[in-house]
């Protein structure tokens, strides 16, 4: 079974520490140095190749097609049509030496893998023949020359060989395991003492060369990565028409990744390729992302790797051109393409980030679920995903924003037996979920400490009453995120509903009364085959593992609401700070009213508004927003108030008394019902209804000033608004329609002094994802909640 992530899973060993700088770097750089390298690329083509003679035009041709498809290039566009056509033309030994055949084969499993199926073969077969099985040194890699019989090789050919022949395994292509156990004994052969590895292996009884340097230390890590993931044995396997699940994994060769892994920290660069001067770079750093991504991790030491890697090659870049200027014997267009396929494959968004905690390695009983269901997530969304390893002890609520979804497994607590350190973990976890982070937590079937820990760990992460476990029920939107699941395969999940929707899903212990224990879906995960190669699994067990598969991804679409973010797109929205006055005198502050319909649905928006309008119009705002009671003496310190809620709610004769003179007297509430509640709707219309009795809620004109530039705002005739619909399969998806904004409001003497929207605005001012929530878009409502924050204003 094919199962590269196995190995990576476990290599966690304190990859999460804060990075000693932070690198600046700006998504809108990013997407330009992507889009002028794309037209570089273009302008170069000549007759489907690049490249003066035929010979030199394999390498190239290949390797430009691979990078402009990562960039987003169609797959289909003319350039992409034209080169293919020419790789077809002169595949197998027509390609000429290792380097362009490896190419080659992972151009024709990129682009179109059913068409050039049988060019996929011939060419696996040529590296069968082509790998070196002489007992000597050089056993099990591969020389620069299409032929049997060579007795020599050297690590960079025998990298590429193992790279095509992986690509040639995801799309089905099988490869004998002795050809996968003579590279994992000769990677593991070729490692020096100090974790690096060098071009040439050491003669035989040596261990490596002694020579390592940076480029070839990738190599040497991700082709590990790939050999032990596929020659180890995971989690979980099959076993006629039963699944064993939380068997030992038998991976022996993670040290020696790992220490790979510890000499590049100790010798990490971007400017040149360690150890090898400046060389062969921008190979060096296309086998540096694919370490950082083949080993699910966001840190190699200190050292944030896309973010360091992807300034310096904006600052390196021919900004005339377009293109990055050779280094040794990389020409322009190697050099650009290397360079693209860093910034592009680096910067793949994180669907989701499995949690290690406690001090075994309980967490990771099955080390290739996360791998597997993200594999299973990108073939139904048809978007190239990553995802990673976290340390919750070392990572802080900025590292946990970074994942839209963290996942924890195990038959052990998660909770820690510390006191500080439980502290500590529900402060970071609440924080996370704040900022609209997603918890997915399972305990296996034998996990009683995992499921007693985890509810303790919800209790002590929300306190207060409204917030417990309860039952997903069958209407819940998670059933049909993404596919319906056949009735049978029906699991209890329990969800905990906080801001904008369910926050934490949980799948307890799943036992049958008559069949014991089932499968979880960690375990099912574990097994499955997401590219098709393994025969002769019995009808019922594919149904089960095909069940768990569509629960995930149900999970997953729904925590995602299939929206994910560019790595770089991430880091811009977490490191973005308004500037603080510190005090309320001279700037904008906002007062969050109070009430039990759910006041703390959207605990982020008051202050996403406020911090907007600080980065874009340079208004000194508050730290903070402030909770305000219809009890308290602090109310009339808050002339702009906003509510929010999502659940039905009542206020006594008093409290609508005090708001209703607070508004009279200069005051502004502007209020809105989370996910268009209905129940909040009605009660908040209720409580207009005391307040003025002879004032109802009107319309507001789509003439008023309210809705133009008066004010400070912008002109506003119409908003997108999102409208979660079923398809025809039964999957959940949210359109959007440009509707006239919608608001209501209470006037007296020509000044609004209540504004409501029955859609919702709060939900979309924190950037919720969230597949039950119809209401604005979050640039829509961020522009609707600015001209009434400045309406605002303009009447005091």
């Amino acid at each position: 079974m094919f199962r590269f992530a196995a190995a990576s899973a476990v290599l966690i060993c304190f990859v999460l520490v804060k990075p000693a700088t932070t690198q600046e770097l700006e998504p809108d750089k990013v997407r330009r140095a992507i889009e002028q390298g794309i037209q570089y690329l273009k302008s170069r083509e000549k007759n489907g190749s690049w490249g003066a003679y035929l010979e030199e035009r394999m390498g190239p041709t290949s390797l430009a097609v691979l990078a402009l498809i990562s960039c987003g290039v169609p797959k289909d566009d003319p350039v992409i049509d034209r080169a293919m056509n020419f790789l077809r033309q002169n595949s197998g030994n027509k390609a000429g030496k290792n380097y362009s055949i490896s190419l080659q084969t992972m151009a024709f499993c990129l682009v179109d893998p059913e068409r050039d199926l049988a060019f996929i073969r011939e060419n696996v077969e040529l590296f069968k023949g082509m790998q070196i099985r002489e007992n000597n040194e050089h056993s099990g890699g591969w020389d620069y020359l299409p032929v049997s019989g060579s007795n020599r090789s050297d690590l960079s050919n025998s990298q590429f060989s193992i790279l095509a022949l992986y690509e040639a395994e995801r799309v089905g292509v099988s490869v004998p395991r002795d050809v996968w156990h003579r590279a994992a004994a000769y990677w593991t052969r070729t490692q020096n003492k100090n974790g690096s590895w060098g071009y040439t292996p050491a003669p035989r009884g040596g261990s490596g060369n002694g020579n390592g340097h940076g480029s070839m230390t990738c190599a040497g890590i991700a082709s590990m990565v790939i050999t032990s993931g596929i020659t180890g044995a995971g989690g979980a396997k099959i076993n006629g028409n039963k699944i064993l699940c939380s068997l030992p994994a038998q991976h022996s060769e993670t040290y020696r990744i790992e220490a790979g892994i510890d000499w590049l920290d100790k010798h990490f660069s971007v400017s040149q390729n360690p150890q090898f001067g400046g060389s062969h770079l921008y190979y060096y750093l296309y086998a540096l992302e694919r370490v950082g991504r083949m080993t699910n991790r966001r840190f190699i030491g200190q050292h944030d790797w896309y973010r360091e890697g992807a300034a310096q090659l904006l600052r390196t870049r021919d900004e005339f051109t377009g293109c990055w200027r050779s280094h040794g014997a990389e020409n322009d267009i190697v050099a650009t393409s290397f360079a693209l396929l860093f910034l592009s494959k680096g910067r793949r968004p994180v669907l989701m980030s499995k949690v290690q905690f406690g001090k075994t390695n309980d967490w990771n009983v099955h080390p290739n679920d996360a791998n597997n269901i993200t594999n299973y997530a990108e073939k139904n969304w048809k978007i190239d995903l990553t995802w990673q390893n976290i340390e919750i002890k070392r990572a802080t609520v900025d590292h946990l924003i970074q994942t839209p979804v963290l996942y924890f497994c195990g038959n052990n607590s998660p909770l820690p037996d510390n006191k500080n350190e439980a502290d500590e973990l529900v402060q970071k976890l609440r924080g996370y979920l704040e900022l609209g982070g997603f918890i997915l937590a399972e305990s296996q079937p034998d996990g009683a400490a995992f499921d007693k820990g985890f509810r303790e760990l919800t209790k002590l992460m929300f306190p207060e009453p409204d917030y417990e476990l309860r039952l997903l029920e069958s209407s819940h939107p998670i059933w049909a995120a993404e596919t319906p699941i056949e009735p049978e395969f029906l699991r209890p999940l329990e969800g905990i509903s906080f801001g904008c929707r369910t926050s934490v899903v949980y799948a307890p212990p799943f036992k049958d009364n008559f069949a014991g224990n089932k499968p979880s879906l960690s375990c099912l995960w574990e097994v499955a085959d997401i590219f098709n190669r393994r025969e002769n699994i019995s009808p019922a067990v594919q149904r089960q593992i095909d069940a768990g598969l569509k629960t995930g991804l149900n999970i997953l679409a729904y925590a995602t609401n299939r929206e994910l973010k560019y790595k770089d797109e991430i880091a811009e929205s977490v490191e973005k700070k308004a500037a603080d006055s510190g005090t309320h005198r001279g700037s904008v502050f906002i007062g969050v009213l109070e009430h039990s319909g759910g006041a703390g649905s959207a605990p982020r928006a008051a202050s996403n508004l406020l911090r907007w309008l600080n980065l874009n119009y340079g208004t000194p705002v508050a730290s903070k927003t402030e909770s305000v009671s219809l009890n308290g003496d602090n109310l009339f310190a808050y002339p702009f108030l906003m509510m929010h809620g999502r659940n039905s709610f009542e206020w006594t004769e008093a409290q609508c008394g005090a708001l209703k003179k607070h508004l009279e007297n200069g005051g502004f509430l502007f209020a809105d019902a989370v996910c268009s509640s209905k129940e909040f709707d009605v009660s908040f219309k209720a409580v207009m209804r005391t307040m003025f009795p002879n004032q109802p809620l009107e319309r507001i004109p789509s003439d008023d000033a309210l809705f133009s530039e008066q004010h400070g705002g912008t002109v506003i005739r119409t908003l997108p608004l999102r409208i979660p619909e079923r398809s025809p399969e039964r999957k959940t998806m949210v359109s959007e329609r440009e509707v006239e904004p919608e608001l209501y409001g209470i006037q007296k003497d020509g000044r609004w002094l209540v504004v409501y929207s029955p859609n919702d605005v709060s939900c979309a001012l924190e950037s919720a994802s969230s597949l039950e929530c119809r209401g604005y878009t979050p640039k829509g409502a961020m522009q609707l909640a600015v001209n009434v924050l400045f309406y605002a204003l303009g009447h005091w």
